[in-house]
């Protein structure tokens, strides 16, 4: 019987740590305060989906910080291990699989705006076996979601983190694993002014990220 869950991988939002390329424009408080919305914002949309949750969270002191702003008790907490994504993904994933979880949905927080019902897709395919992983490509070539049947460590070596190869050398990567892939509509995720710009026109909206949407109504040097 399939038993989804979703980690999203967060850090903790503090001035000077997070969201660094959109300052300036924003101060590093309202960058840390933006993260924070976004963090919240990706929270609700993915429990609408998915009703089991993992955060799995960085810098390791960060969950404190992060069990008042998300306040809520029915959430699993993973604190990230690895150097990189390429250790810190597969260490996610095989841990939610040892508590019997499959399929599982990795998403993180800079894509505040991300439909819900990708994220449905995703673990449907997964779920029925349409599928052995899924992946939601960026605007930057990066990859906003990534989705698994069974944990797979190949899937993520000798990628270029952070880069516009990212989503093309992991689909290469699940080709050479003979895993079915699922590719979900490309989506855009939010780290630098121009992101920030474009994700109004495309979203930032009341109805779909309202905590960051609120909060940039009342930073005019975010707009």
């Amino acid at each position: 019987m399939p038993r989804p869950v979703c980690i999203v991988m967060v850090k903790a939002p503090r001035a000077g740590a997070v969201k660094t390329r959109l300052t300036p424009p924003l101060s590093e408080a309202e960058a840390a305060a933006l993260a924070a919305c976004f963090a919240r914002d990706t929270l609700a949309g993915v429990r609408r989906v998915v009703p089991e949750v993992i955060v799995a969270y960085d810098p390791p002191d960060g969950r404190a910080q992060l069990e008042a702003l998300l306040a809520d008790d029915s959430l699993c907490w993973l604190e990230q291990r690895g150097e990189g994504l390429g250790e810190r993904l597969p260490a996610a994933a095989a841990h939610a699989a040892a508590l019997g979880h499959s399929p599982v949905v990795i998403v993180g927080t800079d894509s505040p705006t991300l439909p819900v019902s990708f994220v449905g897709r995703a673990v449907n395919s997964l779920a029925e076996g349409a599928s052995d992983i899924a992946l939601g490509p960026t605007e930057d070539g990066g990859y906003y979601l990534v989705g698994l049947r069974q944990p797979s460590r190949g899937l993520f070596r000798n990628v270029a983190w952070g880069t516009p190869l990212a989503y093309r050398q992991t689909a290469r990567n699940a080709a050479r694993e003979g895993l079915s892939t699922l590719e979900l509509p490309r989506w855009y995720d939010v780290d630098t002014p121009a992101d920030l710009r474009g994700a109004a026109g495309l979203g930032l909206g009341p109805h779909s990220a309202p905590l960051a949407a609120k909060l940039l109504r009342c930073a005019p040097r975010g707009r």
